[in-house]
């Protein structure tokens, strides 16, 4: 299944979805019981008249499942993510990324280049957070040997070409670091924000400074030297174990920065990666041999649990038994609460907002965003949406009675995943759609 607007213009209006495949429709028969002149909460918004003759039903029959997305845009994320996870839930999740790099100065004179000794070429990237726990990486980096397009799509199976050889050296197992994302980094005398710091060749270094030196642009640069990828290298990592990083790439203090020797002068030049270049997550998840994997083949497994994951799952609450409900009705309040698996501490962490979008035309595969800003609730442990406005559409035949979708607000550029307890769940607290209305 694809969604063709990604999740980074999500709250522009609409999320496009094609089927792919056809959802099972569940008709449920269900007796609904209503509390005649109950006071319910909330009841200070409405009228006297209101409360006497209105009604509150929360035994709607739910079903729970998830849906997968196939085609997701990863082009100029939020963050670049690189990393490895073995998530003992949801399987496993490998990040890299592609990006180009300018210059940050034209003519840059380096004097007899030859002579120029170069004591280090670094890569630093400041952290923008991290999902999982804690532990080593083997990174790598290539250079890139196939042109990136300001006006091509990216998604997050894409690939490019790359030149053999790893720029990072090997010799001293230099691309084994443990990244330290809420420690200061140390460069030179001065104290920084965490940065990831990430050795390069200085050959290589002094290729590109060759390059800066003849070159007359930006532009130019950029066909030559056309960008980077970069990976980990971690081999099988072990169950519940790994992390993913979250990189601010275009943060000033991200950038390739060669330190030489001019003269005998130490000095710096910096290559740099910014906004106006193009840049590309790729995710590569395998559900394989989960449960995950299971309700996602069968729409009927998830009544226990169901999940969301970015980049490729997202959670589907439908609720047939509202159509046993009289259509001359007016709404007061409608809340769904969905209840999540969590354990506080766990560095597998929720989504600390979702969003949710609704299908409101039978005939067409386009969903609305009802939503982007449903935060947790950790007190309850769950996430509460207002569902007023689009059941009273449903009701007005402005709507298709077909259900939501949540997923995390940065599908397209986090690692972030939720597993939500189902009507049938083990768990005390089960899923629940409220409405509180009356009848003329």
């Amino acid at each position: 299944m694809n969604i063709l607007a990604s999740n980074s213009n999500l709250w522009r209006k609409g999320i496009i979805l094609s089927a792919t495949f056809l959802f099972l429709l569940l008709t449920v028969g269900t007796t609904v019981s209503c509390n005649k002149k109950q006071k319910p909460i909330g009841e200070s918004a409405l009228s006297d008249d209101d409360i006497l003759n209105s009604a509150r039903i929360d035994t709607f029959a739910l079903k729970t499942f998830s849906i997968v997305e196939d085609s997701i845009s990863s082009k100029n994320p939020r963050f670049n993510m690189i990393g490895a996870l073995n998530d003992p839930v949801f399987g496993t999740t490998d990040a890299s990324f592609y990006t180009q790099i300018s210059l940050s100065g034209f003519s840059p004179d380096f004097g007899v280049l030859a002579d120029v000794i170069i004591d280090s070429f670094v890569v630093s990237f400041r952290y923008g957070g991290y999902y999982g726990d804690i532990s080593e990486h083997l990174f790598e980096v290539y250079e890139v040997d196939e042109d990136m397009n300001a006006d091509s799509s990216y998604y997050e199976f894409s690939t490019l070409l790359t030149k053999p050889g790893n720029l990072v050296p090997t010799a001293n197992n230099e691309g084994f670091i443990l990244p330290q994302p809420l420690v200061p980094a140390v460069v030179g005398q001065d104290t920084v924000s965490p940065q990831l710091r990430i050795p390069l060749d200085t050959v290589f270094a002094r290729n590109l400074m060759q390059l800066a030196e003849t070159v007359a642009d930006n532009e130019e640069f950029i066909e030559s030297f056309k960008g980077l990828f970069f990976t980990v290298n971690n081999g099988a990592v072990p169950l519940g174990e790994g992390n993913i990083l979250y990189l601010e790439s275009t943060n000033p203090a991200s950038k390739l920065t060669v330190y030489y020797r001019q003269d005998n002068e130490p000095k710096e030049f910096d290559f740099l990666i910014s906004s106006t270049l193009v840049d590309f997550n790729h995710m590569t998840i395998d559900n394989g041999g989960t449960n995950v994997e299971y309700v996602i083949n069968d729409t009927l497994a998830g009544q226990s649990e169901y999940y969301a994951q970015a980049f490729k799952t997202r959670a589907k609450i439908q609720f047939p038994s509202f159509d046993d409900l009289p259509k001359d009705i007016v709404i007061h309040e409608a809340t769904l609460e969905l209840p999540i698996s969590y354990f506080l501490g766990d560095g597998l962490y929720p989504s600390t907002i979702v969003s949710a979008a609704a299908r409101f035309e039978a005939d067409n595969d386009q969903y609305f965003l009802l939503d982007n800003n449903v935060q947790y609730n950790q007190q309850s442990r769950s996430y509460i949406i207002n569902m007023r406005p689009y059941l009273q559409s449903v009701i007005n035949g402005q709507a298709v009675n077909d259900g939501i979708i949540v997923s995390p607000l940065f599908f397209n550029t986090s690692a972030e995943r939720m597993i939500f307890n189902g009507p049938n769940s083990l768990n005390k607290l089960k899923p629940k759609l409220s409405v509180v209305y009356t009848e003329f």
